[in-house]
């Protein structure tokens, strides 16, 4: 196992493991917990590391220069999100009780002090 790529945050670890087995490379995200328990150290341990195996190097290589390309110029493979009226709407009908009434505590429900 070699390292192809270091992040400083997790998701873009994940993100870039992600592109690179879409592309049909095994990877792996490693020292990823060391910046949740100590973020002081991600700089100490270089980053946090995705690995392939080693005969996925040079391929691995490549696709870490396609895929900052594609990232730059916004070339996502995502189409546009169309469910979010449908998403605003659910939220502010599930939201609105708590915003109107508030949360009680079970001692306010009681009545008793």
């Amino acid at each position: 196992m070699v390292t192809v790529a270091r992040f400083y945050k997790g998701e873009e670890a994940y993100l870039f493991r992600s592109f690179l087995e879409s592309e049909g490379i095994s990877a792996h995200v490693f020292d990823e917990h060391v910046p949740q328990i100590h973020w002081l150290y991600t700089n100490a341990i270089g980053g946090i590391r995705v690995v392939v195996d080693d005969e996925d190097l040079d391929t691995a290589a490549d696709l870490y220069k396609e895929y900052w390309e594609r990232v730059a110029t916004g070339d996502a493979v995502v189409g546009d999100v169309k469910a979010w009226p449908a998403v605003l709407l659910i939220s502010i009908i599930v939201g609105m009780p708590f915003l109107l009434f508030g949360r009680r505590t079970p001692l306010e429900k009681s009545g008793k002090p």
